[in-house]
This record gives C-alpha cells, sequence and structure tokens, in this order.
C-alpha cells in the first residue's frame, strides 16, 4: 500500500511540474526574456495630475499618437504602426504568468510584421479601445504614460467579444518630425488566444 500511495505521488508531482513547465512559453525569434520587468500597478502622482503646466499641443500630439497606434495595429498596417516608434525602441511584452519578452531593432520590426501579417488572415478583426490615458511625467521633449484600456474581437464578422483589459506604460520622446515612442511595455490583465 505505501509504494502504491509513494508512486500515485510521484507520478502527480512529474505531472504537475510538467505541466508547470509547458505553461511557460520559449521565448520568440529575437526576442530577448525580460524577466525583471512588470506591469505598472500602482498610482502615486508627486504632483496635482490636474495641473495646466504642460504644452498643450504637445499634449494634444502624444493623444493622437496613442490614436493612431490603435488604429495602425487593428488594420494590420505593420509599417505605418512601427513608424511611430523611434528607431532605437524597446517593446516589452507580457502576460500573466508568463515571463516577459523584450524587443528591439530589427528584431522587433521583424517580429511584429510577421506577427501582423499572420492575424490579418486569421480572419479577426481586433479593435483595441484605449481612452484612458494618464500623464504621469511630461518635460517639454519626454513624456512618461500609463494606457488602459479594451481589447475586443470580432470573428468572421459575427461574433465578438472582449479579449482582454489593457495595462500599457510607454515613455515617449520629442524629436524633429514630432512625438514617437521610444519604449512601451504591453501588459494585458489576461492570457489570451493570438
Amino acid at each position: 500500500m505505501k509504494q502504491l500511495v509513494f508512486w500515485t505521488l510521484a507520478t502527480l508531482l512529474f505531472a504537475s511540474s510538467s505541466l508547470l513547465a509547458s505553461a511557460q512559453t520559449d521565448v520568440p525569434d529575437g526576442g530577448t526574456s525580460a524577466s525583471d520587468i512588470m506591469a505598472l500597478r500602482s498610482y502615486a502622482p508627486t504632483v496635482n495630475p490636474g495641473s495646466t503646466d504642460f504644452d498643450v499641443a504637445d499634449r494634444m500630439a502624444i493623444v493622437n499618437l496613442i490614436s493612431a497606434y490603435a488604429f495602425a495595429y487593428d488594420n494590420t498596417e505593420a509599417e505605418a504602426w512601427l513608424d511611430l516608434f523611434t528607431p532605437d525602441a524597446v517593446f516589452v511584452a507580457g502576460v500573466p504568468g508568463q515571463t516577459p519578452v523584450s524587443f528591439s531593432g530589427d528584431n522587433f520590426r521583424t517580429f511584429w510584421t510577421k506577427r501582423m501579417a499572420a492575424f490579418r488572415s486569421s480572419g479577426n478583426l481586433r479593435r483595441h479601445l484605449m481612452p484612458n490615458i494618464l500623464f504621469l511625467d511630461q518635460t517639454a521633449d519626454t513624456a512618461h504614460i500609463s494606457v488602459v484600456g479594451l481589447l475586443t474581437n470580432a470573428a468572421d464578422g459575427k461574433t465578438f467579444s472582449a479579449v482582454s483589459s489593457l495595462n500599457y506604460e510607454g515613455w515617449l520622446v520629442k524629436g524633429p518630425n514630432g512625438w514617437k515612442i521610444q519604449r512601451w511595455h504591453d501588459f494585458p490583465d489576461a492570457a489570451f488566444q493570438e
């Protein structure tokens, strides 16, 4: 009887460790593990968020940049979407239960171009609804923002569903041609199928 209990427990432990190992996915080609980066989950302003000490034109340009992010991605326009980022941009993506992955340079551009091309042929239509843009910090040529929203999906023009709530954090810079994204953290609140 003791041997039966031992082997049953051993089998359960082996099976559960195998399930845990399979829950972690391999790092995609061109990506690197970013285990030290986490989603922004706190808000403690050091100045009044209602302060009017900012440039209105810059603020509106940043809001429009974030809207362009959603429109370009949702319409799988990879070139237009990638043009919203600086050439040295870093993009970190992570979902609950998995180690975040970081992309930059040509690897960033190659990975997301392929990903959008694959999604374009899937029969699904995603929409990023990103109305909540909070300016954590803004200077004349830098901005640190938090964006929360909702990702939806329509399948074959028939089925609509909410995919996940979104939690983004961005660092932007202003150059001669306006604002661009220099660093972006993409941490949806729930894991979902691509």
